[in-house]
């Protein structure tokens, strides 16, 4: 239960007030399915540590002073080592915002030094779309130029102090940061320790809209990139994005954009407007970087997807898997089940959770999906029994297209039994275990 704990925290970004509201949800733990393993990183250690400390220390004094009765609630305390971890979090508390400053400031001395020796850096940021712009920005420069890019999800500070200590040196041309934040300063923090060169804004949406509270802040937050660009003629924004489009003159009046359409991609391998429109802002910036209208398009036509991100996998059984279990946005969802709907001769069906972290908006955005279901799905199997699956379920009228299961473990057999064609199966969102 306490490694359990550990876990949760970790999934949690070791947030201390989100890792308190999930303890008070399950405060004896629950069953996880450990679809994202715990890492026992030196912060995961010096917690789990800690936290086993202020037990014996809380649990002696107990002792002393109750005796007999002190055995029945240390014995108790431990099935709550909850308690114990957020007194361990806190405890770290300021040697983490010590190290933070630190950080800043070598990271920032570094990047720097080699800014002076013509490093470029390509900041990228967005609700959706980050990862995949990365990625297919990386496939196309790196023909031409030394890149280095963050890995997969890396977009936080310390994730992206690391792979800057480790591995960027002299020998780079360009180095490509994907930029996450969940609230306003956290991108402007990372820009002053990585200054950027160059900027592409992927689009703005509800993602996280529990923790920005208003899309204002979202919106705020996710401009603090394009801010921190001197020549906004070097900013990329998507212009299919209204949000994007509605509020990009309060912060520049010089980018330059982007759109679904700019080059004519005729590639087998990217399904959905997804996948078409990263790959579009992908190219539009590396003509700004230099690399010539033709060997854009080459590599354009030869891009594979990013897996997990709209990934078209066939199986010997003939099922077709549409694999966007990484997307867990309200645009992406819509794209992703645009993409299906073109699967005309097959047996569609949509596996999902659902989208998290939506705050006041859930339920109306729920239901619009499950409209979009209902027209496009022969069937709709939602995983777990929530507020989310329940609202996405009650505007499906079908009620024999909805199909509810308790793990994702659960969905070929559940299929199987479905006696269909073989179908064309796309798996929207995958959630850890802290949801």
């Amino acid at each position: 239960m306490f490694t359990d704990f550990i876990h949760i925290l970790q999934l949690e970004e070791y947030q201390l007030i989100r890792f308190i509201k999930w303890s008070l949800h399950n405060p004896f733990g629950k069953k996880l399915e450990n679809k994202k393993p715990l890492i026992w990183t030196e912060k995961a250690r010096f917690i789990a540590v800690v936290a086993v400390v202020w037990y014996l220390i809380i649990g002696i004094g107990i002792l002393e002073r109750l005796g007999v009765l002190g055995v029945i609630i240390d014995t108790g305390l431990m099935f709550l080592p909850w308690v114990f971890i957020c007194l361990a979090i806190i405890t770290r508390k300021p040697y983490e915002i010590v190290n933070r400053q630190l950080t800043i400031y070598k990271t920032r001395k570094k990047i720097l030094s080699l800014k002076s020796r013509g490093l470029k850096i390509i900041g990228i940021t967005g609700s959706y779309g980050k990862t995949t712009t990365k990625e297919f920005l990386y496939q196309i420069l790196k023909t031409h130029f030394k890149v280095l890019r963050t890995p997969e999800s890396y977009n936080t500070l310390f994730g992206v102090a690391k792979v800057i200590d480790i591995e960027l040196d002299e020998n780079y041309n360009f180095f490509i940061c994907e930029m996450g934040a969940y609230k306003i300063g956290e991108i402007k923090e990372l820009c002053r320790m990585i200054p950027p060169d160059y900027a592409i804004l992927t689009g703005i949406n509800e993602q996280h809209l529990e923790r920005f509270k208003k899309i204002e802040n979202t919106i705020k937050a996710k401009f603090e990139l394009i801010e921190a660009v001197k020549n906004k003629a070097q900013c990329l924004l998507n212009r299919d994005c209204r949000i994007i489009l509605d509020n990009y003159q309060i912060y520049t009046s010089d980018p330059m954009f982007y759109s679904l359409g700019d080059f004519k991609i005729k590639n087998p391998f990217l399904i959905g407007k997804a996948n078409l429109t990263n790959a579009t802002g992908a190219g539009k910036m590396a003509l700004l970087l230099g690399v010539s209208l033709n060997n854009v398009r080459i590599v354009l036509n030869t891009l594979k997807p990013i897996p997990h991100r709209l990934e078209i996998k066939k199986l010997d059984n003939d099922w077709i898997i549409l694999d966007d279990s990484y997307n867990s946005n309200v645009d992406g969802f819509k794209q992703a089940l645009e993409a299906l709907a073109n699967f005309k001769n097959h047996t569609r069906i949509i596996v999902t959770p659902g989208i998290v972290e939506l705050g006041n908006k859930t339920l109306e955005i729920h239901q619009t999906l499950g409209k979009l279901v209902n027209n496009i799905c022969d069937y709709a199997v939602l995983v777990g029994k929530n507020e989310r699956t329940e609202m996405l379920a009650s505007t499906i009228k079908n009620k024999g297209k909805v199909i509810f299961i308790k793990s994702i473990k659960d969905l070929n057999e559940t299929v199987a039994n479905l006696e269909i064609k073989p179908p064309v199966i796309l798996i929207e969102n995958d959630l850890t275990d802290n949801y």
